[in-house]
């Protein structure tokens, strides 16, 4: 199972180097055409409307980029979302194993306080909170039953449950949210 769906880790990220993508937003499309505009300004000879557009298009470049490494470093955060153990039922037995080495099917045992390691399937539960502000924004706590879904990076909030891993590592929710 392990060699078809890989680690329960997260993907590492692999952005492209910063000046290039800096570079990227002085060359998109919109900047392109505000650069041709400026030319234009100038050409037709309104220099401070040239200057105007030159200063809006730097401007936004520089804003976009430093959003887009806020969204960067925020990602980077994710990989601290995955528990390093995780309590799992494998052959009758409970065992606490790397979180890393958690498999599609395996059940997974949570407890109040316990980030959820993995999506899946609630199979037994027993007044299961679950804090989802992270993928849905709610910051109420869901109450959850048998078959619901679960996300990996989600916290237990009380109660306990039994869940069947359905996704692991960059197949999960939380990967998606990642990337």
């Amino acid at each position: 199972r392990r060699t078809r769906f890989g680690d329960n880790r997260l993907p590492p990220a692999r952005p492209a180097p910063a000046w290039r993508r800096l570079l990227g937003e002085f060359t998109h499309f919109f900047a392109a055409l505000l650069w041709v505009a400026a030319a234009l300004s100038a050409v037709a000879g309104l220099p401070e409307l040239a200057i105007a557009i030159i200063l809006v298009v730097v401007v936004n470049a520089l804003f976009a980029f430093a959003q887009e490494r806020r969204a960067e470093r925020a990602a980077a955060t994710m990989q601290d979302l995955v528990p390093r153990l995780v309590l799992v039922r494998r052959a009758g037995d409970q065992i606490q194993i790397d979180a890393a080495d958690l498999v599609v099917d395996d059940i997974a045992v949570l407890t109040a306080g316990d980030r959820v390691p993995a999506d899946g399937i609630v199979v037994d539960a027993q007044a299961l909170e679950l804090n989802t502000s992270l993928i849905t924004g709610e910051s109420v706590p869901v109450n959850l039953e048998v078959d619901a879904e679960v996300t990996g990076g989600t916290f237990v909030e009380q109660g306990e449950a039994l869940i069947r891993v359905t996704a692991v590592g960059s197949h999960t929710r939380l990967a998606g949210l990642a990337e």
